[in-house]
């Protein structure tokens, strides 16, 4: 699993470094390959899998019924927009021009990969900390309501 949020500097030729407490384990788990597409709900940020990772949720989103409008738009933004990278020797992905365009990643700013379990999610800083006030602004909504999955989630 993967978590935590750590800042790396994009460098000149679109560049991150996956941070070194990650690294290992993608090695041992992907052989280093990963899979990066855009968020599936237009979101400013993308979404990075281990490729063991990925294997299994594009098989899970492939055998949804195609048929579905619902299903067919998460098919075609995830698979339609999607790179498999491997690590360089340093220990970078080389985020395509289209991916950097979609999250607003500037060469030579920092963006923010963040663990999220099975995934990561890579982020500009900017988006990222907005992204952080929106969902705390949200959480304190007075109508907001849990669903009953968080409900029932002993944290």
């Amino acid at each position: 699993m993967y978590f935590g949020t750590n800042l790396v500097k994009l460098d000149a030729k679109g560049r991150a470094a996956i941070p070194a407490r990650h690294r290992e384990r993608l090695h041992v788990t992907s052989g280093s390959r990963v899979a990066v597409t855009v968020h599936p709900l237009g979101e400013s940020c993308l979404w990075m899998y281990p490729q063991n990772e990925w294997e299994i949720t594009a098989q899970t989103v492939a055998n949804l019924p195609p048929l579905n409008p619902q299903h067919a738009m998460l098919q075609h933004v995830l698979f339609s927009n999607l790179y498999e990278l491997e690590l360089d020797g340093q220990g970078r992905i080389l985020l395509p021009q289209p991916l950097r365009d979609h999250a607003d990643l500037l060469n030579g700013e920092q963006i923010a990969i963040v663990g999220m379990g099975k995934r990561f999610e890579i982020w500009s800083e900017a988006a990222m900390q907005a992204q952080n006030r929106a969902c705390a602004e949200a959480a304190r909504e007075p109508g907001s309501e849990l669903s009953a999955e968080l409900q029932n989630l002993m944290l």
